[in-house]
């Protein structure tokens, strides 16, 4: 693991690369924090200490250094304060400055990480914030630097963190949508009556979708991972990588089971997600047990005939005549979880789609989310009714509606999920 220097070298450096902060360069260690000020011994007098302020009407503080070694610190006002007093001249007029001195004040080395200093300055009766902090250079007596200039430079280094963060997430949304553009064009190809969304929550996502034409029709996969903004991302990778491997452009349709098979046990394999790494007591019982859902299907015969797999999610369709929606599922069983076997086999279905058919596959984005008159969950039930009732409308046409009132059921609750969705037909336009 890095250690904080190493972390503070790191956002320096990108600081630096990236242009720097408004004043040029980040300041991530005392040493650049610190004022080259001068000292006092401790044989100065009180008296002396009161002119030595007189004299430098900016030093808030001043170091006490004996042999270049600081042993005190002393704080303007609260001297003024006490030397103020009735007879406190004639007391400890010639009394040696160390009496009105912190005999213990924070003492940080020149290379000392920024994040270090705030924490002791965040101790119970630490007086950083006021008096400041003493800085060394190989063990002597350096400079002095102020709580203000600690908390400017703590809240430049949050805001560069920030920064980093956010322009790594929109390289990462970049790299993710770059994986998905080939496919939506593959779509656009193979099938022309169809109307593709993706909605991540955040910036990047946790569901996605892969499309290949094949000799003789298109294989696709809609996918819902564990999870959502970066780690959810990291998940449609793995899987989108997986499937680039193993279905190619213009190749026979590919077994939607097996596929699904297959990228279970390369989940696993990849983090390390073996059956009993679950079981009580065991090494790995609290390491991670990431997934997905998915449905996957390869469609051939200009769209009539359906061949599919899937791991907790199915799709649905309506026929011009039939009042009620057919539902075509798959397995109860996640893809790439610990407690789903390692060599557990997805079962393939095939059947036959009737002519003037509408299907929709889509991952659980729309059905959990809260909203509506009474802020629950909108609901399978409530989607496949739509799906029924607006049979008639083009796959285009039914999924701007579907969105109209998504967000209308959404009102002003926060996105619960990502929304990733399908709704296709057969030998008509989109």
């Amino acid at each position: 693991m890095a250690s904080i220097e190493d972390l503070y070298s790191s956002i320096a450096n990108a600081a630096s690369s990236a242009g720097g902060d408004a004043h040029g360069v980040l300041a991530v260690h005392a040493g650049q924090l610190a004022a080259m000020v001068p000292g006092i011994g401790p044989e100065m007098t009180n008296a002396g200490l009161q002119e030595f302020f007189l004299a430098h009407p900016d030093m808030e503080t001043v170091a006490v250094v004996e042999n270049e070694i600081p042993v005190g610190l002393v704080n303007r006002n609260v001297f003024m304060e006490q030397y103020s007093k009735p007879f406190s001249r004639e007391l400890f007029g010639k009394k040696s400055c160390l009496g009105f001195a912190d005999g213990a004040p924070l003492i940080a080395a020149e290379e000392t990480p920024v994040e270090v200093l705030v924490r002791h300055a965040v101790e119970p009766d630490a007086r950083v914030m006021k008096d400041g902090f003493i800085c060394t250079r190989a063990g002597k007596y350096f400079g002095l630097g102020t709580g203000m200039a600690l908390l400017k430079a703590m809240s430049d280094i949050e805001a560069e963190k920030t920064r980093q963060l956010l322009s790594s997430i929109d390289y990462a949304s970049a790299i993710q949508q770059s994986n998905l553009r080939s496919s939506g064009l593959e779509l656009q190809t193979a099938l022309p009556a169809a109307k593709l969304t993706w909605l991540p929550r955040d910036v990047v996502g946790g569901d996605c979708y892969f499309f290949r034409t094949t000799r003789n029709g298109i294989f696709g996969a809609i996918i819902d991972c564990t999870g959502h903004g970066v780690p959810g991302a990291f998940m449609t990778l793995i899987a989108l990588s997986y499937l680039e491997n193993q279905v190619a452009h213009g190749d026979d349709e590919p077994d939607p089971g097996v596929i699904l098979s297959g990228l279970n046990g390369y989940i696993k394999k990849v983090l390390g997600q073996r059956s009993d790494d679950k079981k009580p007591g065991s090494a790995a019982a609290n390491k991670s047990d990431d997934g997905m859902d998915a449905f996957m299907f390869a469609l051939t015969e200009s769209g009539h005939a359906l061949h599919y797999a899937g791991a907790r999610l199915e799709m649905a369709l309506v026929q011009p005549q039939a009042e009620e929606v057919s539902l075509f599922e798959g397995d109860r069983m996640g893809v790439g979880y610990s407690d789903t076997p390692d060599d557990y086999r997805f079962a393939s279905h095939r059947v036959r789609l009737p002519a003037g058919y509408r299907a929709l596959v889509t991952t659980d984005g729309v059905i959990d989310q809260i909203g509506g008159p009474k802020n629950i969950a909108h609901g399978r039930r409530r989607l496949y009714q739509m799906l029924s009732e607006e049979r008639a409308l083009a796959p285009a046409e039914f999924t701007s509606l579907l969105l109209t009132r998504f967000a209308e059921w959404q009102g002003q609750q926060r996105r619960r999920d990502d929304v990733c969705f399908l709704a296709f037909a057969a030998g008509e336009a989109a």
